[in-house]
């Protein structure tokens, strides 16, 4: 498997900039990265912000429960969006607070800001009775994504999609910062 120690460099990156910019709590969120027939994806429990190579497990996009036992609970999520959409090598999932305090109040987020307006229009917003590492997330959201890069779990925060992390990354920040306009406006409102 060639570049995967670049493939590693790169979610360490997008781990600690998710982090650092406030768009996850320390232990919260995942990330992933497909190549070829393999996901890279963070160990279950591990800071998305101080993330090593030793935390980033190799398993398959075919279940392998040698492998997966040490994957993120979301696993079954990512795997789920790698093989309904595969043109996508790259999912992040984080808690961003704004976002998932949008989300609470809305079955759709529809942004006041053209930046998010531009990248993807409106944000689906999906509401499921279990929420982490859910057989009805991973069966549902793949569609969701298909139309849109990215899509939240209501209560839960959002799962954005690319063909590399930065593209992901792009999406899951640009939508945390349309969310606390959504949020300024609406206390100005008041």
């Amino acid at each position: 498997m060639n570049g995967t120690e670049q493939l590693k460099k790169e979610m360490i990156k997008i781990g600690k900039l998710l982090f650092q910019s406030g768009l996850t709590d320390s232990h919260g969120g995942n990330i992933s990265v497909r190549y070829n027939e393999y996901i890279f994806i963070k160990k279950s429990g591990r800071m998305l912000g101080s993330l090593t190579k030793n935390d980033i497990v190799i398993t398959t996009l075919k279940n392998n429960p040698d492998l997966d036992q040490q994957a993120s609970v979301e696993l079954k999520v990512h795997r789920s969006i790698y093989k309904a959409i595969p043109e996508v090598k790259a999912i992040i999932h984080a808690h961003s607070p704004y976002t998932v305090a949008v989300s609470l109040t809305t079955d759709k987020i529809v942004p006041l800001d053209s930046e998010i307006k531009f990248l993807v229009g409106n944000v689906p917003v999906l509401s499921t009775n279990k929420v982490i590492g859910s057989d009805e997330v991973a069966e549902k959201l793949p569609e969701l994504l298909k139309k849109c890069k990215i899509a939240v779990i209501k209560s839960h925060g959002p799962f954005s999609i690319g063909t590399n992390l930065e593209e992901a990354y792009k999406y899951l920040s640009a939508l945390e910062n349309s969310c606390k306009i959504i949020s300024i406006v609406k206390s100005m409102e008041r």
